[in-house]
């Protein structure tokens, strides 16, 4: 049965050459010839058998077609593999690095994990997980006996500090319950930078003279790191009873960003005092509660106080007013007194505050009678008016005022003893009414102050006046 397969094998073969070579024309014979064995020399030609296969040429062109298809599919699928593996590697790769963190998060640099078993019982816990820079902690530890307690801190810098026993507590001894910490005269207080800051407990039954504080500072800070820290107090620990405990506090800034303008702009931004820069501006604050001040020549302070939230963004606008120039200090004073005299006169004013004053005045106008019938003036001119006050500069002022003043007149009777003791003479008294205006500068010297003006009644003036 194999070699009669084989037979037609050789037919089919020969007969699919033939169609091929009629399809392809010389292109097609070419090949075919190719594929025929040379004649050898000084042999005949002998006639093409088609019936008879050639069993070699069939068999090597099937062994390699099917060959050829199986070496391919073998590299496709290698290479295939080889593509998985690739991810896979990278893959674990970029793991490792994570897996070895986390290992070294389980138990932080500087820490020194509870021997078995251990010397005591001992606990560590804060009055919260997460601290702003400024907030106080409290920090409680229990312990079940009697022994030497020792506390430090490994800051997100990686800086060892003792924080017990410390400069106000300078004995570890501490009997077994609940301490807490700070003690009486002092406290912990958080600052920076931010991370995570680990607290280790340490409980020996012995002291431990590498942890003794020191005179220099309040709390004893290590210059080595923590692992070289941790392995110092290893050997020192030796053939020791001992127990430790550990935990972690997060320590982070909340921020708030705060826009700042104001109309008119270029106002001077302060911050609890501090100086920002100047309006508009974008700035960083800390949450929390902020006084806001903006100051600009020629307009009202401007203050808020706010209350910023973390990751808050704030805007803050401020719409400010124009100054009212103040007076000089000089003319604010309560109450003023001032005199003045002129060639025939004397005044006095009463004013409030420098700004204001009422004046009255005498002007003495007596004159002998006149011949009879004449018309003259009986008693002094009086005087009554408002003035203001106008500051020029430091301790300089001016002032101007108006009022009125009143002069009583008579006329002469025409001759004397006209009429014996039958007939009296009375004269007609009558007020005349004359308007009165006054300008004039002023100084001021300490509590007193001169002065020096005119007077359309009166004339030149020159005074003097009290502030009280």
């Amino acid at each position: 049965m194999l070699r009669g397969w084989e037979v037609e094998q050789g037919r089919m073969e020969n007969a699919k050459h033939k169609m091929q070579n009629r399809d392809t024309g010389r292109a097609g014979v070419a090949s075919s010839m190719n594929r025929r064995e040379p004649n050898k020399p000084n042999e005949p030609n002998k006639p093409h058998e088609p019936n008879k296969p050639n069993r070699s040429i069939n068999n090597v062109s099937t062994a390699d077609h099917y060959g050829g298809e199986q070496t391919m599919n073998e590299k496709r699928f290698i290479g295939r593999l080889g593509k998985q593996i690739c991810k896979l590697l990278f893959v674990v790769l970029l793991l490792l690095p994570l897996l070895a963190a986390g290992g070294e998060d389980a138990v932080p640099k500087g820490v020194l994990p509870t021997p078995s078993p251990p010397g005591a019982i001992l606990r560590i816990v804060t009055d919260k997980a997460i601290y702003s820079p400024g907030e106080a902690i409290a920090i409680t530890i229990e312990t079940d006996r009697e022994g030497f307690l020792y506390l430090y801190e490994i800051n997100p810098e990686g800086t060892v500090t003792l924080l017990f026993p410390n400069r106000f507590q300078p004995d570890p001894l501490v009997p077994g319950g609940i301490l807490h910490l700070p003690g009486e005269g002092y406290r912990f207080i958080i600052g920076l930078p931010e991370g995570v800051s680990t607290l280790v407990a340490i409980f020996s039954s012995h002291p431990l003279p590498g942890l003794a504080p020191t005179e220099e500072a309040p709390f004893r800070r290590f210059t080595v790191s923590p692992a070289a820290f941790a392995r110092a107090l290893t050997q020192e620990l030796e053939e020791k009873r001992w127990s430790s405990a550990w935990t972690q506090i997060t320590i982070h800034q909340p921020l708030a960003t705060v826009y700042i303008g104001s109309q008119p702009a270029a106002a001077r931004i302060l911050v609890d005092g501090d100086h920002h820069g100047y309006t508009p501006k974008e700035i960083i604050l800390p949450a929390g509660k902020v006084t806001i001040t903006l100051e600009k020549d020629g307009y009202e302070r401007f203050t808020r106080t706010v209350v910023l939230h973390d990751r808050e963004v704030f805007d803050f606008e401020a719409r400010l007013q124009q100054a009212v120039h103040p007076l000089p200090a000089a003319a604010i004073s309560p109450a003023f007194l001032a005199v003045d005299l002129g060639i025939d006169s004397v005044g006095v004013e009463l004013g409030i505050a420098r700004i204001i004053g009422l004046t009255a005045s005498l002007r003495f106008t007596g004159e002998a009678p006149p011949a009879a019938g004449g018309v003259h003036n009986l008693g002094p001119e009086l005087g009554f008016g408002l003035r203001l006050h106008v500051p020029l500069a430091e301790g300089a002022f001016a002032f101007i005022g108006a009022g009125i003043a009143l002069q009583n007149r008579t006329t002469a009777p025409p001759t004397r003893g006209l009429a014996p003791l039958s007939i009296i003479i009375e004269p007609i008294i009558t007020t005349a009414l004359f308007p009165s205006f006054t300008i004039g500068i002023a100084t001021e010297l300490r509590h007193a102050t001169l002065s020096a003006g005119y007077h359309l009644r009166r004339g030149f003036l020159v005074g003097i006046g009290l502030s009280f």
